[in-house]
């Protein structure tokens, strides 16, 4: 018994040992997943506040400003701001357009960047829903973001059969990089490979361990 928490323990070193490959986005990839979600929460966010408390029309267009560009800020605004007399104010809606979706921001959401048109596509497929206020046939949310003057913009938002697509010379593929630093050897695998050409020398160790 002791023989085996030995061989346990001298097992779980050697992990410690080995460093398993990390797997990242290619540095020519311009926004990482997480800061692609975090721009389109925060646009919602933005365009959300604006159904807080009446404001003037400059406080409007500075709220949204660091998030959209102002081609697509002039399209939600004309389709949703109210003028009042205390001021402008968006009001709630079951199907306001020009809102950023309801993304899950999950494995349902999905990332494309053209290389070519540097273009970023968020795109999530979303099923007719049984019951509830608004009906709609099933089709993909697809948010478009781009880099305008040093700057990643929402700059479209459509709603389509198909999911986009780009040319294959303009996917961005996931690479692995070695750190040579460390050895990249898995101990499992070695073992698996020494029992296969045992020597009798190895037989008798491993049989004497138990």
């Amino acid at each position: 018994m002791r023989k085996r928490i030995t061989l346990l323990f001298l097992v779980i070193f050697i992990i410690g040992l080995v460093t398993v490959p990390s797997v990242y986005a290619s540095s020519d990839n311009p926004l990482s997943r997480e800061q692609v979600f975090t721009l389109l929460q925060e646009g919602f966010q933005a365009q959300t506040s604006l159904t807080y408390e009446f404001r003037t029309f400059d406080e409007v267009v500075k709220i949204l400003n660091p998030y959209f560009h102002e081609g697509y800020s002039k399209k939600f605004l004309e389709e949703n701001l109210i003028q009042e007399d205390e001021g402008y104010i968006v009001y709630g809606s079951d199907f306001a357009l020009y809102f950023i979706p309801f993304y899950s921001y999950s494995d349902k959401t999905q990332i494309l960047f053209d290389q070519d048109e540097n273009k970023i596509y968020v795109y999530e497929f979303f099923e007719t829903p049984e019951s509830g206020p608004v009906s709609y046939q099933d089709h993909y949310e697809i948010v478009t973001i781009e880099n305008i003057k040093s700057n990643w913009l929402i700059t479209d938002l459509s709603m389509e059969d198909e999911a986009p697509t780009v040319k294959n010379d303009s996917l961005k593929e996931v690479t692995v990089k070695r750190d040579p630093l460390f050895l990249t050897w898995n101990p499992f695998k070695a073992y698996l490979l020494e029992m296969e050409h045992q020597t009798p020398y190895f037989y008798t160790w491993y049989k004497n361990m138990f």
